[in-house]
Parts: C-alpha cells; structure tokens; sequence
C-alpha cells in the first residue's frame, strides 16, 4: 500500500493556501521567450495612445463596436427568420435602427482612436512598416464600414418584397468581413468524440508468403559486430549492433537503465517480471516508448515487447521484435482481452484496436481466434540451463511477455451494503422532475436524492470495509482482474499459444506499423496540408508539447517596446489591457519539450492560425482535424495514447516545484532566466495529463460497474491561454485578456462484455459526458480554491447551470425538431450547427436560455449520433471544451508583454504576486501522478502481479477531486431521456 504517499498528499494540500497570487507571471509569458535584458525597459514615456492600464473590466472602444456588430449579425437573423415566417417586423427593424446609431457613434471614437495611434507612430519614430499597417487598416476599415452602413441603409428603406434579399445581402457581407471569431463547427458526419469500429475485413496474415506479399520484410539486414562481455557472435544474426541500438521506441533511458540492474541484467527475472506486472491492451501499432511502458505498466503488444527488449538491451543481450499470428483458445482469449463474457465482444474490442483478428469457428461456434501478434526474440545462452546461466549466446529464444491470463475479482455491491434500491432512488430522482416525452424535455431535476444515496452508501461501505478490509484496493471494491503470476527459475520453453505464421523480425519497429500524430499550420487551396510534420506517437506521448508565437521581425518587438509606461515595471497594473492587435506580427512555433518543431510563417496578433492534428492509429488515418488558434495564444497541445505514465506526472511536478523555489528566491537574474516553458508550458501540460488521467480511470471505473471496457486511443487537443479579439471587418483591431481553454477531441476505443451494442452505445456516451464535466472540471482543480473564486464552464456543466435555473432541458430530434426548435433561444451560429446536426440525422440536447458565467455567456450543447455513441459536447463559440475566465482567477491581467520578451518575470513578481498557483497545481500533480494508473500500485508492490490495486481511499478523494457530483443528477436525467 503507499499510504506514505496518500499522507504526503494530506500534507501538501496546506501549500494551496498562504501564498499570494502565483499566476500572474505565468500569464503574461504568452507570445514570446522572455529576455532579461527587457526586464529594466526604461526611458519610454507613457502610451499615448488609447489602452487602458484600469484592469480586465475596462472594455475599449473597438471592443464595443466589435460586439455592436455581432449583435447586428443577431438582430437580422432574427429578422430574416420572422420575415420567412410572415410575423411582424416593426420591433426588429426598430432595434436594427437602434444599433445602426450606436455603430455611428462608436465609428467615430474608433477613428478618432486610429489618429492617436497614428500619433503615437510618428512620435516614437517606429520603423515605416508599422506606419504602413497602421495606415492600410484604417483603410481598410474605413472601406468596411462604408459599405456595410450603405448594404444596412438598403435594407432599412427597402420595400416588404425585397426585404429578405436585402437582409440576407447584409448577413453575408458581415459573414465574408468578419466581427468575430470564427465559431468552430463539427461536421456532424465525423464527430469529434467518437469510437473506432471493429473491422472484420482486417484478418491476420496466416503464411510467410501473405506476410511479403504485404510488403512486410525483416530488419536490418546482417552486419557482424563483436560487442561487450556477453559472446553472441556463434549465434547467426545476434552480433548485429541493431538488436543493441536504440530506437524511437525503445529508448535507453537512466530508468530503463536502472531497471535493468535491479534485475540483475538477468534475462529470466527481466521477462518474468515483464510479463507479471505490464498489462497487455488488446490495441494495434507501436505508441509507447519502454520508460514510458515501464512507469504506466501497460500497454499493447508492440509497447510490452518494446519494454522487454530495452530491459535486454540495457543489460547487453541483443533482442528483437517478432511479428507474426499466433492462435489463442476463446476462453483464454476472453480473459487476456479484460475478462469479456462474451468471445464476440472481445474480438470486437481488440478488432477496434486495430489488432488483425478473425475467429475459429468449430461445431458450429467460435473455438479461438487468430491475431497478428508481436513478441521477442534474445539471443540467450539456452542449453542446457534455458537462460538461468547466461554466458554464450546459442539460440534466439521466443518470449511473449504480453500474453497472460487474469484473476477476476468480483467487487464489493455497495447498495446492498447499504441497504438503498437504486431503482427506488432513480425514480424518486426522476418523480423530483418535470418531464414531457413528447415535447423532448425536462426541468427541474433535484439531486437530493442520489446526494443521500451517496453520502448513505459511502459511510456504510467504510463501516464495511472497516470490519473486512483493513486495507482495502480498488480492486476489492469495484472489482476487476489481476495477473496469474509465473515465477520460473528458467525461461519458457515454448510460447504459451500456437504460432500460426511467423512473418518478420524487426531491429525496430518499420514506420508502417508505427503510430503517428501529423502538424500543420493550415490547408493549401487543394485542400491538403501544408508542410506537413508526422511524428511517431512514442515520440510524443505524454510529452510537454506546445503551441505560441513570438514577434516575427526586431520592428514588431519595437513597437510592442513602445507601448510600455515609464520606468521599471513593478506589477501587470501597469501595463495596457489591449493593444492593437493589426500593428504587430507573430510566428508560431510547435515545441516538444522547448525544442522547435515546426515554425510557421508571418501573421497579425490576433489573427486565427488553422491548427491541423491528423491521427494514425493501426495503420488507419482519420480526417485532420483543425481548430483555429488565436495568434498570441500559449497552448499545450495534447499527445496521448494508452494511458497517463506517474513518471511523466512526477516529472512535471518536479519541474513546477523547481520553478516556484525560483519565483520564491527573490533572485531577480533566476527568476528573469525562466522560460514559458517552465511558466506556462509545464502548468498546462500538467492540465492535460491530469485531465486524461482522469477521463481513463473515471471510464475504467465506470465500465467495472457496466460491464464496459476503454482504451484511449488518441487524445488529441489542447489547452492553455487564448487572447480575446475585437475583429473589425476582418481584421483584428484590439487584443485583449482571455481565459483559460480547453479543447479535447477524443478517438476512444470501447468494448462490451456481452456485446450488447446498446449497452456499449450508451457506455460510450457515459465516457462523452465524463469528458465534458472534466472540461470544466480540470481549470476548476488547478487555478479556483476558496482564495481564489471562479467558475469554468463545460457543455454538461452548462446544462446543469440552466437546470438549476429551472429552463427546460430539450432532446432534440430530427422528428420532433419541428416543436422544439421554436423554444431553443440561442445565437444563429449555436442554432445553424444544432439544425445542421439534426439534418444530418444526429440528435441534440441543449437548453432553452444562454447561461453565463464570469467571462462567458451561452449554451452548452451535445450532439451526438444515436447509433454509435459519438458526439461533440460543446459550448456557445463551438468549442468542444470549457473555458475558465482569467479575470476571476487572478483579478488583474496584461496577457502579452512578458510573453512577448518586452519585459521579464522579474518585472511583475512584486510581492509573490506569480506564487499562488504554483502549490495548487503542484499539488494536483502530485495527486494524480497517485492515481494515473489503477493497475499501479498496492499489487505491484506486494508482487502479486498486474491488479487493480489503488488504495480505496485514494479513489473516495479521486471521487470527489473530479469535480462532477453536481452533474451527475442531470447526466442521470438525461440520460434517461436519451437512452
């Protein structure tokens, strides 16, 4: 058991107190590397021009005539649909009228801000290229207004006939000259929140020949080397440096390293220990690097054989993969799969993960299966001591270390402990609501219910468990399986299954079997990426990646230079709240671990950079998908597949510590040295491992009560801080303080134990609505404690919100969407993609009102495909995600100068004032680094082999640390209306 480590956890949540606000640095490091020489700017006389130093609540000029022109766009929606109806118009042109004479008025002070800025130019003798874009936007604006007031008057004046056309001439020209960010769509067809499908047609290769016909060859070819102590050269093939080297997956690592000599550098305890404490995932292609492997202790076929053969390289044996099918018996291959009931939903679990699989059929029913299979050869002194001497090499000796057969263990039945009837306590949560089946909708939803069930089940689970546990795991509480362990004095004889084809053997994995994650900065006018970045996924895996910009050229870094006060900055008040955005140029940059990926070319601050992420999973590519990333953003981009490995969270952590001991030093030339990477790149890379980590464990634990399995299989995204933007005809005008965003699509992989495809449809839909409340969830853990109030918003927090409020919740579909389109009140672009889903044969809930919270006002929304389970839980603007207000947060924010490089940390610490945050993330690190893997811990430490064996107690704070139990009432009732 680590209750040492659960007591530190009790310890360390003191440190989220006490220490002034932390984040205010971390959030002005947002656009450039910060430079110490810019930390002592001086001799600059104040911004003449208008931006405001007042705080996040002042609102400029230009950000009142960017929202007066959105409500225009809004206001003639409503017009254009009323005029289609054949209702009354006169309000609606009436408030068109209104908002015409605020545009006017705000037109004016915009211009008469352009000639300050102007001024400002000219005074501080910037370079001529700043003139020269300041000089084309007002321009270019001045055009943009004049023909938009002239296409507004036309239908002001026009005649009833031809009101529609004139309306809807008006709405395209502020479609094509945008005043907004862009809303983000989902193609309903591919939903960003979907499953993969078994594949029948993907059947194993049964001969060498199918194997080359395939165009799969073994590598390398022969090379003769002579290498250490341990003789191999006898052996043909073994003195090849490949069966030594490293390689993209298996990477010799100081962990892999001292693994190795923990083992002794013995072969027999090195694939014995393999094989008892990594559990096998029933998915395709190499994803995971060995250290990686070995901190998660899981992985495929491809991970747990990467892992073995590091192990045995590190100690000197040369090792390689072997690829071919081999046969397993159907019950043992129902157990090795996750303990499935059913043999055809095992083979449809491991065929979604793109193993190559078929069944066996005999009398009439399936008998075993044939899978594509990767194991190990090591060049082993084998006779006569198979291993337990190991001198000189004389056989490739075979050894699977994925394959193995499991314990299933029951679980404890905690309602009947109780004493409760769920089904009592449901329906007397469903009797708490409003409900009307045929108009798609329910109000009023009270959790009290299911609270008390709650709070009833867990004080006589504990009562229970004091009695008959005394130390109890997760897997004597929830149930699950653990290894049958194998313990030899030698190595296998043989494979524990039938080999049916060997087809190659590999030095390292070929990249056709390698998964990938592909980058780029936009589309070309054929439609495909440009310049494309593919990177196998071992590389990246739970890697600190990131997204952000720094000034493209010296005059953009000037004139930034010229919008700073006076004298030495002592803190973010200081500092304007919004720049013009259409000055200044930035270059993107993609990072793994502060080293430059990929750079993209020159673009406005503010301006949307299309962000591709293409994922290849087992030799399937899905659709790009993008997401339109404001330049001056700072993201963490999200990497994941498999699991979240406690190492990766213990390095982050480490890391976060370091940085705050550095803040804490008062050493202004130490704290200026900091990165963004160590600001902002660690704090929202630990956001998104803290986020799958839990998604995986909540969907784990879910599935032990529905008989359901999970696998992530590509957990793309990103996360971290994005600029708010005043968009005037097109152009970015003014950038301004943001949020905090995150945005997850997610490629699950999911199985039934009886392969009922109702149950797994509405399993998987489950794991979609845990995903949403974790959107909200994850800001709300790291930057929100009773010191610092604030609110996150999600789609299922949004429907909770709105249910609170007493709205209605509707089930839209495409039948009844005739009555209940009419009650939903969102904004045309919400309701465009809502009537567009249901076109498409999707359905829909959402509620009836905007709901809002500090920063954020809108509808939360779900859309999602009744046959499958896939779906998009997005919020008002289309995100697929949550956002959390940075003005709640820290109260005061200037997100661009430090970032920028104009000014360094050191220039607004002041008194602690970036220190709040960092104990509070440290310490959700340190948590959920303790419950990243269940099949972790006490097991693994007794030697009891693979288990689910995460201490009860831990998983009763991971509970309540998830931050959903307000959702789960209305998750309940919805789904009790959906499925």
């Amino acid at each position: 058991m680590r209750t040492s480590a659960i007591g530190t956890l009790r310890h360390r949540t003191g440190i989220m107190r006490g220490i002034s606000t932390m984040v205010l640095v971390a959030f002005t490091l947002l656009i450039l590397l910060p430079t110490a020489q810019a930390a002592q700017q001086s001799a600059v006389k104040p911004a003449s021009i208008p931006m405001s130093a007042s705080g996040p609540q002042s609102v400029t000029d230009e950000d009142r005539l960017s929202r007066a022109l959105q409500n225009m766009e809004e206001a003639l929606a409503r017009l254009e649909d009323r005029i289609q109806l054949g209702n009354e118009l006169n309000m609606e042109v009436e408030r068109l009228a209104a908002l015409e004479s605020d545009i006017r008025r705000l037109d004016r002070a915009v211009q008469q801000n352009f000639k300050l800025i102007e001024r400002h130019i000219r005074d501080r003798h910037l370079p001529a290229v700043i003139l020269e874009r300041h000089q084309a936007m007002v321009a270019d604006y001045r055009q943009g207004m004049a023909a938009f007031l002239a296409t507004l008057q036309g239908t002001l004046r026009a005649p009833k006939g031809k009101a529609l056309a004139q309306v809807q001439k008006v709405r395209k020209y502020l479609k094509d000259h945008k005043v907004r960010r862009r809303h983000l769509a989902d193609d309903p067809r591919d939903l960003p929140n979907r499953s993969l499908r078994p594949d029948p047609e993907r059947k194993p290769r049964e001969s060498e020949r199918a194997f080359k016909q395939a165009g799969i060859e073994s590598n390398p070819k022969v090379h003769l080397a002579a290498l250490g102590d341990f003789t191999f050269d006898r052996l043909p093939g073994a003195s090849d440096p490949a069966y030594l080297a490293e390689t993209p997956e298996i990477q010799l690592t100081q962990p892999i390293k001292d693994k190795a000599a923990e083992l002794g550098h013995d072969p027999v305890t090195i694939y014995h220990w393999v094989r008892n404490h990594i559990q096998w995932q029933p998915t395709w292609g190499a994803g995971q690097d060995a250290a990686l492997t070995l901190s998660a202790r899981r992985g495929n076929a491809f991970d747990i054989a990467g892992l073995l053969i590091a192990l045995l390289r590190a100690s000197g044996i040369p090792a390689r993969y072997v690829h071919g099918t081999i046969e397993v018996s159907a019950e043992r291959f129902k157990n090795w799969a996750g303990g499935f009931e059913d043999i055809q939903g095992a083979l449809n679990f491991a065929s979604a993960g793109g193993i190559p699989i078929t069944p066996v059929l005999g009398g009439g029913r399936i008998v075993s299966v044939r899978l594509e299979h990767i194991w190990v050869e090591a060049a082993i002194d084998y006779v006569p001591s198979r291993g337990a001497k190991n001198r000189e090499a004389d056989t490739w000796v075979a050894l699977d270390p994925s394959y193995k057969q499991y314990q299933i263990l029951k679980g404890l039945d905690a309602a009947a402990i109780a004493g409760i009837d769920l089904e009592a306590v449901a329906q007397t949560t469903l009797d708490s609501a409003t409900v009307n089946t045929a108009e798609g909708w329910l109000s009023g939803l009270d959790p009290t219910a299911l609270a008390t069930a709650q709070t009833q089940m867990q004080g006589a689970l504990k009562e229970y468990l004091a009695q008959h546990y005394p130390h109890p795991t997760e897997g004597d509480i929830l149930g699950g399986y653990k290894t049958i362990v194998e313990a030899f004095p030698s190595l296998p004889g043989a494979l524990p299954h039938r080999i049916v084809a060997v087809g190659a053997r590999y030095g390292q994995v070929p990249k056709a079997l390698q998964n990938t994650f592909t980058y780029a900065f936009g589309r070309d006018v054929l439609g495909d990426l440009i310049d494309p970045l593919t990177l196998p996924l071992a590389k990246l895996n739970n890697q600190r990646l990131t997204l952000s910009f720094r000034p493209a050229t010296a005059d953009d870094e000037e004139a930034l230079q010229s919008l700073l006060p006076q004298g030495e900055i002592t803190d973010v008040s200081q500092l304007p709240s919004a720049i013009p955005a259409y000055l200044i140029q930035v270059v993107p940059e993609l990072k793994l671990n502060g080293e430059v990926l990929k750079t993209g070319g020159p673009m406005r601050l503010g301006e949307e950079l299309s962000f591709f992420t293409q994922v290849s999973h087992a030799g399937r590519s899905f659709p790009a998908k993008a997401y339109d990333v404001i330049a001056g953003s700072y993201l963490a981009v999200a990497a994941a597949s498999g699991t979240i490995a406690p190492a990766q969270l213990q390095a982050v952590q480490d890391r976060l510590s370091h940085t705050k001991t550095t803040l804490e030093s008062g050493d202004t030339g130490l704290i200026a040295s900091l990165s963004r990477e160590a600001l902002l790149g660690d704090l929202f890379h630990a956001g998104l491992l803290g986020y799958y980590a839990q998604l995986i464990g909540l969907a784990h634990v879910l599935g032990l009560q529905q008989h359901g399995h999970y696998t992530l299989a590509a957990g793309t995204g990103t996360f971290g801080y994005e600029p708010n933007v005043s968009y005037l005809f097109g152009i970015p005008r003014t950038i301004t303080p943001g949020g905090v965003v995150m945005n997850v699509p997610i490629v699950h992989i999911v199985g039934q134990d009886t392969n009922d495809g109702a149950k797994k449809r509405d399993y998987l839909f489950q794991v979609g609505l845990i995903s949403s409340a974790l959107e909200h969830a994850v800001p709300e853990q790291m930057f929100v404690n009773d010191e610092n109030p604030g609110e996150a918003i999600s789609a299922v927090k949004a429907l909770q919100k709105a249910n609170a409020q007493g709205q209605r919740i509707y089930h839209l579909t495409p039948a009844n969407q005739a009555m209940t389109l009419p009650a939903i009140h969102q904004n045309s672009l919400v309701m465009q993609e809502i009537r567009a889903a249901l076109n498409a044969g999707k359905e829909v809930i959402t509620h009836t009102d905007p709901v809002s919270v500090p920063g954020w006002s809108g509808a939360g929304y779900i859309l999602f495909d009744p046959e499958t389970g896939d779906g998009a839980f997005k919020i008002g603007g289309g995100q697929n995600g949550g956002i959390i207000s940075i003005d709640e947060l820290i109260g005061i924010f200037a997100g661009i100068f430090v970032g920028l490089g104009i000014i360094s940390g050191t220039a607004i610490i002041g008194g602690a004032s970036l220190l709040y945050f960092f104990p509070l993330v440290i310490s959700y690190i340190y948590f959920w680094a303790l419950l990243s893997l269940v099949n972790n811990y006490a097991e693994f430490a007794t030697g009891a082999g693979v288990g689910l064996g995460l201490p009860y107690f831990t998983w009763q704070v991971f509970l309540s640390k998830a931050a959903i139990a307000d959702a789960i009432a209305l998750i309940f009732g919805i789904l009790s209306m959906v499925l």
